[in-house]
């Protein structure tokens, strides 16, 4: 807390922050630390209450083993609460905009940049745009080349890269298939970059795009000083940013909670990681550690944490200097990000590097290196979850044991950890400095909250096949599906992909409404009532949860399409399109249903807010449960 508030006291009186914005920082800063560390307080006392009093009524509790499930659920979202938190906790990074390189007073000091364009079938037109995008890089034309990696083989792209040779005299593109022998493990798009730096051996810094992102002309100018003057620094990024986001952005492809939260933070304590586009190495650095990894799919992130913990330095530049293409249909989605959790998943291969005794990194940066697997093991705990408070409101299993006025104590100390969490939550992305308007702010938070239930089952079916994964996986290149028009049209059976999840809307709506029949009609007492109802709330709102690729996908019809992309830009003489930095933000446009999620979690905050505020009464009275009953 101390080294936070220097660091932000030194920013504010080098004269690099508004007073009015440092104050609003700082102050949404500390709040959002109090309340952590106030729900670390309840959370912990709740659970240590939990425990003594299963252990106090220890034939009970044996009778209904379900509630040690339960329990061991609550310890270790606990455990990832914490984990997740910290990165949440760090402050933004303070770090100073540098002035870009000016190529005109430095162009004997420019150093020698190679830009690598990793292709794999993307359609020609929006790879030509990516191309034409790189050429057009404001700098020294003699001092960097464009390296189209072609990992797909496609005749077309070659006859454009010959064409856009002859138009430049063959110095500034070049054009690379490798060849690829049967048997011998290719290792995808990583493979494909380090062929690329066998053929880039005189560069000093590598760039990294992808085929379908369009990188602005003073995007080397605005990167490279952070490393020219810093020789310890072994990359740069920038966020990602898509114009083609549909209304609302059910499905969260924007992921701002990445790039306008995470990485900003992180970069506070030097873990700000490649995120596979807009990254600029240093080559000597990328060279110590064998170029980029091939033990996971995530082979840029990989390659971050490698570096970082051989001591070097990043930097996270949070201007939008790159504009591009978000998946375009459910399945391509995900496949993305399956693919980001297994490369996530893969990366334990080399914990003994980022994690063992030789790796440079602080303890703050291993508990986040360790988080970034730990995050995609969660399905587990979510899917069993789910599975287990079904079956105990399907059958109406005891929540409790011991004598009522212990579980009038138990409730009180569980609403108030829930209550701190909800309002932490909410509170946390308030100090966000994209996307700037409220409603922004609320439509990222609730698409964040709701990927995390409704995403579960697919990460833990790609847990499930993680041990076959070399004989499982087969690499489709990101937003590739359905683009090329060989599968224009949706299959029939395209809720197929979401049958899991409307197996679990269905079920829950069918037996809360049992359930809560059930208990009118017998006359039930206030506990099975409270039982009824808190299962109810909390499986019905996950419910809604698990609607969202149901909506996404009953809405198809209505988002936008590869047809519709060009419509989406404006384009210069070059055919290359246009944008300016500073009006991007990144989020998508306004939808409805933003309402309606915030509406479910101020519903949530208040029941708990109300559960807790009557059981402080009821104790402040000096009333037990029995008596509960009587005040209905």
């Amino acid at each position: 807390m101390g080294w936070f508030i220097r660091q932000q006291i030194t920013g504010f009186w080098n004269g690099d922050h508004d007073k009015v914005q440092y104050y609003r920082k700082m102050a949404i800063h500390l709040v959002t630390c109090f309340l952590f560390f106030a729900y670390i307080a309840a959370t912990l006392n709740y659970l240590i209450f939990k425990f003594r009093l299963y252990i106090r009524h220890g034939r009970q509790t044996i009778a209904s083993p379900w509630l040690l499930l339960l329990l061991a659920c609550e310890c270790l979202y606990f455990l990832t609460s914490l984990l997740s938190a910290i990165e949440n906790l760090l402050p933004p990074s303070r770090r100073r905009t540098l002035q870009p390189l000016d190529i005109d007073k430095d162009h004997i000091k420019c150093p020698i940049v190679h830009v690598l364009l990793p292709c794999c079938n993307e359609p020609t037109r929006i790879q030509t745009e990516t191309i034409r995008a790189a050429l057009g890089l404001d700098y020294a034309q003699d001092r960097f080349k464009v390296l189209v990696l072609d990992d797909g083989g496609q005749d077309e792209l070659k006859a454009i890269c010959d064409s856009l040779q002859a138009e430049d005299g063959g110095q500034t593109l070049q054009y690379l298939r490798r060849t690829k022998l049967p048997g011998l493990p290719h290792h995808f798009k990583c493979g494909n970059l380090n062929y690329g730096l066998k053929h880039s051996v005189d560069s000093e810094y590598v760039v990294i795009v992808d085929a379908d992102m369009i990188v602005h002309p003073s995007f080397l100018r605005r990167m490279l000083p952070y490393l020219v003057d810093s020789p310890n620094v072994a990359f740069t990024q920038i966020p990602q940013c898509y114009y083609n986001l549909p209304a609302g952005d059910l499905l969260n492809s924007s992921c701002v909670i990445i790039y306008d939260k995470i990485l900003p933070h992180r970069d506070s304590v030097n873990m700000a990681t490649c995120v596979g586009t807009g990254a600029v190495f240093r080559r000597s650095h990328l060279d110590s550690i064998g170029g980029f990894q091939p033990h996971s799919v995530s082979e840029d992130t990989n390659a971050s944490f490698m570096l970082l913990a051989q001591g070097f330095e990043s930097v996270y530049v949070h201007k939008r200097l790159q504009i591009g293409l978000a998946p375009w249909t459910f399945e391509a989605f995900l496949k993305q990000r399956i693919r980001w959790g297994r490369g996530a998943i893969q990366q334990v291969a080399t914990w003994k590097m980022l994690l063992g005794p030789s790796s440079k990194l602080t303890c703050l940066q291993k508990g986040l290196v360790f988080w970034h697997t730990g995050y995609y093991v969660t399905p587990i705990i979510n899917s069993f979850l789910l599975l287990l408070l079904f079956v105990m409101l399907a059958l109406n299993l005891n929540l409790s044991v011991g004598s009522l006025d212990e579980n009038l104590d138990l409730v009180t100390d569980s609403s108030v950890g829930l209550v701190t969490w909800r309002i932490l939550w909410m509170i946390m992305w308030v100090g966000m400095e994209k996307p700037t308007r409220t409603i922004d702010t609320i439509q990222a938070r609730n698409r964040e909250e709701s990927y995390f239930w409704w995403m579960a089952p697919y990460l833990l079916v790609m847990l499930m096949k993680m041990i076959n994964w070399n004989k499982s996986f087969v690499f489709r290149s990101t937003g590739n599906i359905d683009m090329t028009g060989k599968r224009g049209k949706q299959p029939v059976g395209r809720f197929s992909q979401v049958k899991v999840h409307l197996v679990c809307v269905v079920s829950v709506v069918a037996i809360v409404l049992f359930r809560v029949i059930y208990a009118t009609g017998h006359h039930a007492d206030c506990v099975e009532w409270f039982r009824v109802i808190g299962l109810s709330l909390f499986l019905v709102t996950t419910s809604f949860h698990m609607l969202v690729p149901i909506l996404f996908l009953a809405n198809q019809k209505s988002h936008l399409k590869l047809s519709d992309r060009e419509s989406l830009l404006s384009y210069d003489a070059r055919g290359v399109p246009e944008f300016v930095p500073e009006l991007l933000t990144g989020r998508p446009q306004w939808s409805w249903s933003v309402l309606l999620y915030e509406g479910l979690s101020i519903a949530v905050l208040a029941f708990w807010a109300g559960v807790l505020c009557f059981s402080v009464a009821m104790k402040s009275h000096q009333m037990g449960w029995c008596d509960m009953q009587q005040s209905f």
